[in-house]
């Protein structure tokens, strides 16, 4: 792999598994803007629709609002990414496309991580400064979590103008006005035009001839024409005064061409069925053929350029080319491990594996917390400096000697909200966590003790006015499993940072990517038990059942996780006990 640079844009050249070299040309940070400020547009309308449907619906209503709310911060962009390819609605429109940096088209393993990342991206307080600058000033175009997840934002080869045929040539042209890297850019822009929004394609033209005017010189310019019009009308003057400087060679490719026009239009429209449904719409004989299709474009594309083809016929083989690639290592890249498989084998061994971590944040969390609760029950004038004023305020009017207390009075129809926001809410917080890993761990450790002191101060709050009991019956059904999701979440981003502070023997970058990978799995683990934790602490924790059946069930809970964490998946079917994936969506 190599990066360019040609014309006004950065290239990279991406080798496929057929030993045929890729050129895709990088997308800069305007286009990735814009593609971005639509997908936010149809963010904001769909939440508005939403909030209007569901304003006067309840308890029921709201939780769909929470839901949806969280959809739009975390889910919108990865499962567009995931389903569609590589592209958001946002991206398709402006013609971009995300592929993993080897040339493979994106996964959801890279999709997940790319967008976790996200809002580290979008830092200082939702500026996108962070990723902006990553974009301007690494070489592959690539923000961080681009870097995280290995990918790489291009514009999209999927295809657009048809394969044409090689100029003629003739030996009574003139010589050329324009140098090889001249008409390269002039035919370049030709050849892209038509996938050109009209303002965007005015800018890149009035560019370009602002580029070769000189030149080009003034016989039959008119001054009150477009840069469109000049340029077209200049690659039709050139086109075949470079031809007939290649001499034999282009003659090679325009006979290419011609023999080849047939199956080309064959494989163009083969590749456009598959896209629209994948390679599961085609017959048994429509695989072969794409197949035999798919090397006999990759071939012509090298002969392509032995030839010295026009940039206009290589531009379209190998966007085609590419788009024929993509199609096909899509569909080879999709297996993934069953999510019935993933909790029973690869999520325990992953925890065990990567148990350091997870027990330094553990430390993290309850280190501060019992150290807050100490200081609140020396000085319980601290616990006002800390705790916000509903809880001060639920502390001081809970009922005294009576465990079975309520802790919080949550009618049934609002249950539902209560629930969806509990969930949404700490899934964020420990996708937050596992993302400020990328800060050399400092955002993770931050959060981990934040969290810790909170709670600590709130149980010193509630011993202080001897109801600790109460709030204890509370928490303890859930908060086994949403302690240990936050320690799940913590290691994984103490994990990620750690590729920066000690990446061993690799670079630092493809340290964050093997270990990006590696402690995705306990991310996954950590939203898991946090569905259930949500589920419980909306439903279970604020009945009226007796604080001893709270307890037994937080004891329970316990038990279990201990066990399936320390016993699940030691089968000697899978010796290495690699993991692999976290579950398909």
């Amino acid at each position: 792999m190599r990066d360019t640079r040609t014309g006004l844009h950065r290239r990279i050249a991406l080798e496929t598994p057929e030993h045929v070299k890729l050129e895709y040309q990088l997308a800069d940070l305007g286009s990735r803007a814009a593609a971005l400020a639509l997908d936010l547009a149809i963010i904001v309308v769909a939440m508005l629709v939403v909030a209007l449907v569901f304003r006067y619906t309840g308890g029921l209503g709201r939780a769909v609002l929470y839901i949806v709310s969280f959809f739009a911060v975390w889910g919108y962009f990865l499962f567009f990414e995931a389903v569609w390819d590589g592209r958001t609605p946002g991206k398709r429109a402006v013609g971009l496309r995300v592929l993993h940096d080897g040339g493979e088209p994106l996964s959801f393993q890279g999709a997940v991580l790319r967008n976790l990342i996200r809002i580290v991206d979008l830092q200082p307080a939702a500026t996108g400064m962070a990723g902006a600058a990553s974009i301007l000033f690494n070489r592959r175009a690539q923000r961080l979590g681009d870097l995280v997840a290995g990918t790489i934002v291009v514009r999209d080869t999927g295809g657009g103008e048809m394969f044409g045929d090689e100029p003629a040539t003739t030996g009574r042209v003139g010589r050329p006005r324009l140098s090889v890297e001249q008409f390269a850019l002039v035919a370049g822009y030709v050849a892209r035009r038509a996938g050109l929004e009209p303002d965007v394609r005015g800018r890149v033209a009035a560019s370009v001839w602002d580029a070769v005017r000189p030149a080009a010189g003034r016989d039959g310019v008119d001054p009150e024409a477009a840069p469109d019009t000049h340029l077209l009308r200049l690659h039709d003057e050139e086109a075949p005064r470079h031809a007939a400087r290649q001499g034999g060679a282009s003659l090679q490719a325009a006979a290419m061409a011609r023999e080849r026009r047939e199956a080309w239009a064959t494989y163009t429209d083969l590749v456009e069925k598959g896209r629209a449904g994948g390679l599961d719409r085609f017959s048994e004989g429509e695989v072969r053929a794409f197949g035999r299709l798919y090397r006999g474009v990759t071939a012509d594309l090298a002969r392509a350029r032995t030839y010295g083809a026009s940039p206009g016929l290589l531009e379209a083989v190998e966007r085609w080319a590419g788009a024929g690639h993509n199609l096909l290592y899509r569909a080879k890249g999709r297996a993934a491990v069953p999510l019935g498989r993933w909790i029973a084998r690869e999520l325990p061994r992953a925890v065990r594996r990567h148990h350091r971590p997870v027990l330094l944040a553990a430390l993290l969390l309850f280190g501060p917390m019992l150290a807050s609760y100490a200081a609140v029950r020396d000085r319980p004038a601290r616990a006002r400096a800390i705790m916000p004023a509903g809880m001060l305020a639920r502390a001081e009017n809970t009922a005294r000697g009576d465990i079975n207390a309520s802790y919080i009075e949550v009618d049934g129809a609002e249950r539902p909200a209560l629930s969806s926001a509990l969930v949404t809410n700490n899934i964020g917080v420990s996708f937050f966590a596992f993302a400020a890993g990328l800060l050399a761990g400092a955002g993770t450790v931050l959060i981990l003790v934040f969290n810790g002191v909170l709670l600590g101060a709130a149980f010193g709050l509630y011993a202080n006015n001897e109801v600790l009991g109460v709030i204890l019956a509370f928490v303890f059904p859930h908060g086994v499993m949403e302690l240990t999701a936050i320690c799940l979440a913590g290691g994984a981003g103490l994990g990620l940072g750690s590729a920066l502070l000690v990446p061993g023997r690799r670079t630092r970058r493809e340290a964050l990517r093997e270990r990006g990978r590696a402690f995705l799995s306990l991310v996954g683990g950590a939203v898991l038990l946090l569905i259930v934790a949500g589920l419980v602490e909306g439903f279970y924790s604020p009945s009226g059942l007796p604080a001893v059946a709270k307890f037994t069930f937080g004891g329970a809970t316990a038990l279990l996780l201990a066990a399936y964490f320390g016993l699940a998946g030691r089968r000697p079917d899978d010796p290495r006990g690699e993991i692999r994936a976290v579950p398909a969506p």
